[in-house]
């Protein structure tokens, strides 16, 4: 008896593979890239989000505004300057009282510093504990100095620092608290 053939013959069609099996070699690149793609934007949404409600912070504009207007800090700068990113950033609100830490880099024609501030918010403004502005070349402008100086004299708002950045060491060591007394909580 004759064997079995298929009404094609020996030209019968091959089966079809599957999708994978034809595409992986452009899929499996796009899809790693996608993803890396997908991370990178999320990451730079974040970033983006926190640079703003930085920027939108009433310390942060306060903080530039006070930079701005003094006239030492012009000076040292070579007028006016562009605030950068903010680095060392801390924001903590608890109870309703809010604290800020930040340091902003300031790109100025002369010189380039750095604002630095730590403020506390109760209530509706701000108030600063510490903003200077530290230039390069060592020099330290307070911004908090309220020019207290006698008649005739300019206020000194210029403190030396050494050139790592350290403030002068102080002659005598600051006085202990005894045990018991002095206590920083308050009830």
């Amino acid at each position: 008896m004759p064997s079995q053939t298929s009404p094609e013959g020996d030209y019968a069609p091959v089966p079809r593979q599957g999708w994978w099996s034809r595409n992986w070699k452009w899929a499996l690149p796009v899809g790693c890239l996608g993803m890396v793609g997908s991370c990178f934007c999320f990451a730079a949404i974040a970033v983006g989000w926190g640079y703003s409600s930085i920027k939108d912070m009433d310390a942060y504009t306060d903080a530039i505004t006070e930079a701005q207007e003094d006239p030492h800090v012009q000076q040292a700068l070579g007028g006016t300057f562009k605030p950068g990113f903010p680095s060392s950033t801390q924001v903590s609100n608890v109870n309703g009282r809010s604290h800020a830490e930040f340091v902003v880099p300031l790109d100025g024609p002369k010189a380039d510093g750095n604002l630095h501030a730590v403020a506390d918010k109760n209530g509706e403004a701000w108030t600063f504990s510490t903003l200077y502005v530290q230039v390069e070349g060592g020099q330290r402008i307070d911004l908090l100095d309220t020019g207290d100086a006698p008649a005739g004299e300019p206020p000194d708002t210029h403190e030396e620092v050494d050139p790592e950045g350290m403030p002068p060491e102080p002659s005598e060591p600051p006085a202990r608290k005894k045990p018991g007394q002095g206590s920083d909580i308050e009830l």
